[in-house]
């Protein structure tokens, strides 16, 4: 089974995760580009890691669904003896696992340039936020079934943070850290793995709408 599952994993990394990854790699080696990366204080080094940072979820999270985006595809790997939920589950496992290496990976860097915060907060603030936004473009995607819909999502609310300000968004406020606090930051990580755990069970239940014309054809 081990071997199998494996089998599977190497198959979405070459197929599927691979342009991404290297979309995530740029992402963090051009961030000196678009903002300071040494000697942060500790509110300067939280906005790095919440306003820059946190699209990773956007990044390696979404092609979760990449590879079902072919019906003919979809329905061969459904054909397949391994379950879609085990399917759906080790590409979960694998995004998340290069999110977090590339997000540790960052922050560790922002370390070495002698920005001042916690390493622990820091990791907490980015996995909350990023499993966020990252889950809440995978739910769009997976009731939509449109990958444009999906990316907009997690950006307007994204843009919504930036215009509202906690005052309206209360606990699911993605800059908090900025404040000085990540009491909330719980909350969001617990809102992103329910986004994740939505968008698969909508998935695999509807994974066609019934009438739409877009690249599947009208049902």
């Amino acid at each position: 089974m081990a071997e199998r599952y494996g089998k599977i994993a190497l198959v979405n990394l070459r197929h599927n995760l691979l342009p991404y990854l290297a979309a995530a790699g740029l992402f963090c080696l051009a961030a000196p580009l678009f903002m300071g990366t040494k000697n942060l204080d500790a509110v300067q080094s939280a906005k790095v890691i919440e306003m820059y940072l946190s699209f990773l979820g956007i990044i390696l999270l979404m092609p979760v669904f990449g590879p079902d985006m072919n019906r003919e595809i979809f329905d061969v790997i459904r054909s397949k003896k391994e379950s879609m939920v085990a399917v759906s589950l080790i590409r979960i496992a694998q995004s998340t696992f290069f999110l977090l290496l590339a997000g540790v990976g960052f922050l560790f860097y922002l370390k070495a340039g002698n920005c001042g915060f916690s390493m622990a907060e820091g990791v907490y603030a980015f996995v909350a936020d990023a499993c966020f936004l990252g889950g809440l473009g995978l739910a769009a995607f997976a009731v939509s079934d449109n990958v444009a819909f999906a990316y907009m999502m997690p950006v307007v609310y994204y843009i919504a943070n930036i215009g509202a300000g906690k005052k309206y968004l209360g606990k699911l406020y993605l800059f908090s850290m900025q404040t000085g606090q990540i009491r909330d930051k719980g909350i969001l990580l617990a809102a992103g793995i329910f986004c994740i755990v939505f968008a698969v069970w909508y998935h695999l239940t509807f994974p066609w709408p019934v009438t739409y014309n877009g690249r599947h054809g009208k049902q």
